[in-house]
């Protein structure tokens, strides 16, 4: 009796151990239109700024443009202002409307943040440009110096004529990497949105470098780009696509070998919200958060695909530390081997949170930390977020 109380003891202390982890920090902050400049939370946050700082959101349309972030050492919410109406003062002829004495005073608005990277004095970011009079919008690339303040970039990428009544256009950051200082997104529209057969996504991938936007490739497909994930030290991105499974679509993923130019398609998962690169970039794994299923494929040979099944709504996938591959679902913290991919522990969301949990919009710092967030936890006051580092 007494050796097995001692054995659960013991299990229960090996348990605490490996399932030790540290809350760094917590925080939430809740949109709010009555300050200014006002506060619209992101559904996305991530590390940026070497990994110092969260992005947060941005303004509302209505007021002046500026972004949102939080500092992990100093725990305090910084805010941005983006120079971009000095911009457009001195270039009006290059853009559609004019400011306007009422209501969204500017016809331009940050459509996706990309990057902001004090140590190489550059933040990035796409604009939407429209006008009140009509229904065409122009769609630019925004370099921003920040020592000096001031917007030095300004590279049109697309524009949706006034008599387009269908198309949609799309953006989404892929990655950043410090080596060369570069960033990656993708650019995305879709001719009809109504047709799903139709392979009439036009897509394209960007780099930017210092000053200069490069269009990387562009491609045809029946899917946005989604989830997008970049490898730095391989030179890597995967782009995904979004399909459930009950809707039978074969959703195709992208892998895009970026020092060869390779660009290859390949059969995933339906809802891939997990998706990350082993440590070396040989190893791509993709999870299911419908169905639970997980592909794990060999990045020099995708047609080498490893499956097993996990469960289901997982929001993110990725590595908080060497050997722990983190399925991040609303029940818990699902940490698995990266080679046998068994299960060594469970950590439960209830240990953080006491409501409902929801974690859409959980991040990796990759082999660092894991931005937690929980949207579920006081509807009125924005998501609940805590940056765990595990022990």
């Amino acid at each position: 009796m007494f050796r097995i109380i001692r054995v659960i003891f013991l299990y229960l202390f090996l348990s605490a151990i490996l399932s030790a982890q540290t809350i760094e920090s917590e925080f939430t902050y809740a949109t709010n239109f009555e300050i200014r400049p006002t506060f619209v939370e992101g559904s996305n946050p991530y590390f940026v700024n070497a990994g110092k700082w969260i992005y947060l959101g941005k303004t509302a349309d209505f007021d002046e443009p500026g972004v949102y972030f939080y500092d992990t050492t100093s725990k305090e919410k910084i805010y941005k202002a983006i120079p971009l109406e000095a911009y457009y003062i001195a270039h009006t002829t290059d853009f559609l409307g004019q400011i306007e004495t009422k209501g969204k005073r500017l016809p331009l608005s940050v459509y996706e943040f990309l990057f902001y990277e004090e140590g190489s004095g550059r933040a990035g970011f796409v604009i939407e440009n429209k006008a009140k009079s009509s229904k065409a919008k122009k769609y630019f690339y925004v370099g921003w110096d920040l020592n000096t303040n001031s917007i030095d970039v300004m590279d049109f990428i697309y524009e949706i004529p006034a008599d387009d009544k269908k198309s949609f256009a799309q953006s989404s950051f892929i990655g950043y990497s410090e080596k060369d200082q570069s960033a990656y997104f993708t650019f995305a529209v879709d001719a009809d949105l109504k047709n799903d057969e139709a392979e009439d996504v036009t897509a394209f991938i960007y780099k930017i470098q210092n000053q200069n936007l490069t269009k990387l490739k562009e491609y045809q497909s029946k899917f946005y780009p989604y989830t997008p994930e970049f490898h730095p030290e391989s030179n890597q991105i995967v782009i995904a696509a979004y399909a459930e499974a009950f809707q039978n679509r074969n959703p195709l993923g992208y892998l895009f070998q970026l020092d060869t130019s390779v660009f290859q398609s390949f059969s995933i998962p339906s809802t891939p919200y997990g998706i990350c690169f082993s440590r070396d970039g040989k190893t791509l794994y993709m999870a299911a958060s419908d169905t639970g299923e997980v592909r794990v494929y060999q990045t020099n040979n995708l047609s080498e695909v490893k499956k097993t099944k996990w469960g289901t709504h997982g929001h993110k996938l990725g590595f908080w530390k060497e050997g722990e591959l983190v399925w991040v679902r609303n029940s818990g913290l699902h940490i698995y081997d990266p080679k046998t991919l068994k299960q060594k522990k469970v950590i439960p969301t209830k240990k953080f949170y006491k409501n409902h949990v929801n974690v859409s919009g959980s991040s990796f710092l990759p082999f660092q930390k894991l931005l937690l967030r929980n949207i579920l936890e006081d509807p009125k006051g924005g998501a609940s977020n805590r940056v765990l580092i595990a022990e």
